[in-house]
């Protein structure tokens, strides 16, 4: 039997980094808390992300107790026999269980860190006191840790998302698969992986949509739904027979939401991960994020940048138009969305700037250091 790791993941981006982890590191016995790529990977699991992601405060209250589940459980792994335990991101919850490896004499990593840069630096000493080794992803994040690096391994890597980031189809296959006509403009709609996101942001998105299609009939919207909001997704879409949209999941594409970005002439995208992703494919597109009132003052509160979208904060500026909380409303979508699509020369600007973005973001090869390093340490 070869030697264990346990990997903790909340979110559905990080289940796209660490299923390429586990597919570089097959020697290995991996448990945790998966994603679908983490399962599909070979990833045995304790609980499923889908059940415990939430953004917001407010928003995981619902949750609580079963999240206080998962944990519990995921210590009693860690007590069956574990050789490391390799935490991404999701602080609220791996920031304990780290602290409860360490007590049990269990070497720690944590890939992809919470963001200190962004939201202080009071999580620092934790992440330091319970961490073995830091796997970087963001070329500046050195710079918040220094004080600490006699204390602990801090590695930077690359982005993963270079290494990830495939596309498979022409836009004419695109169409066909889903049944659009050619004639079409792809608009894309992705609001977001978890239920809280999808219930709150595609309604918007949708009514902007019909304000959108009155002057330009020609596009036809798509929207790429995680396995765990598809349902939730068509039963939201059903309420708008009007409008002309197509789901797409995971069975017609590899991955849907990157094949949606690269052929749609324009996008709305729920802030995280997506974002990203989008700048990195390249097509300009507005971010927006509305959570509820209170968690929204809280984190106005806590935060320390001046911009909310990944691609702004790389590029220490706006390249994308954000439109949080009370500007993310279907008129405000509509009306920058008919801007861009009506103004060559914003639009063109933007896709410069884009790639721009994905220039900072290093060369491609990430995962595969972070594997190396992963086999060295245990």
């Amino acid at each position: 039997m070869g030697k264990k790791i346990f990997i903790s993941v909340g979110e559905i981006s990080g289940d796209n980094y660490a299923s390429e982890l586990i597919k570089r590191l097959p020697e290995f016995e991996w448990t945790g808390i998966t994603g679908p790529k983490m399962r599909d990977a070979g990833c045995k699991t304790v609980e499923k992300l889908e059940n415990i992601s939430v953004v917001g405060i407010m928003e995981a209250l619902p949750k609580y107790f079963h999240i206080r589940k998962t944990f519990k459980r995921a210590v009693e792994e860690l007590d069956k026999g574990v050789d490391l335990l390799v935490v991404v991101d999701f602080p609220g919850f791996n920031l304990k269980l780290l602290k409860e490896a360490k007590k049990r004499g269990i070497k720690t990593v944590y890939f992809i860190a919470p963001q200190v840069w962004a939201w202080g630096k009071g999580r620092i000493p934790k992440i330091v006191e319970n961490t073995d080794v830091l796997i970087s992803i963001w070329p500046f994040e050195k710079q918040a840790y220094e004080g600490y690096l006699d204390r602990f391994r801090f590695e930077y890597v690359g982005h993963p998302l270079l290494d990830i980031i495939k596309t498979e189809t022409t836009a004419d296959e695109f169409k066909e698969k889903l049944g659009i006509p050619s004639e079409k403009r792809i608009f894309g709609l992705l609001a977001g992986s978890r239920e809280s996101e999808v219930k709150t942001l595609l309604p918007i998105m949708l009514q902007a949509a019909s304000i959108i299609l009155k002057e330009h009939n020609d596009l036809h919207f798509v929207i790429p739904a995680t396995p765990n909001v598809e349902t939730l997704v068509k039963q939201i879409v059903s309420r708008y027979p009007s409008i002309p949209v197509s789901v797409t999941v995971k069975g017609d594409f590899n991955n849907p939401s990157y094949e949606t970005m690269k052929h749609s002439v324009f996008s709305v995208i729920a802030s995280g991960t997506a974002t990203l992703e989008a700048a990195i494919i390249g097509n300009p597109f507005l971010l927006v994020y509305k959570v509820s009132p209170i968690t929204f003052f809280i984190g106005k509160m806590l935060v320390s940048i001046n911009f909310l979208g990944l691609p702004n904060l790389i590029a220490g500026r706006e390249v994308i138009k954000e439109l949080l909380q009370e500007e993310c409303n279907p008129g405000s979508i509509a009306s920058y969305s008919l801007k861009y699509l009506g103004d060559k020369s914003l639009y063109s600007k933007t896709i410069k700037e884009l790639e721009q973005v994905r220039q900072k973001l290093g060369q491609k090869g990430a995962l595969d250091k972070a594997a190396g390093i992963i086999r060295e340490i245990i």
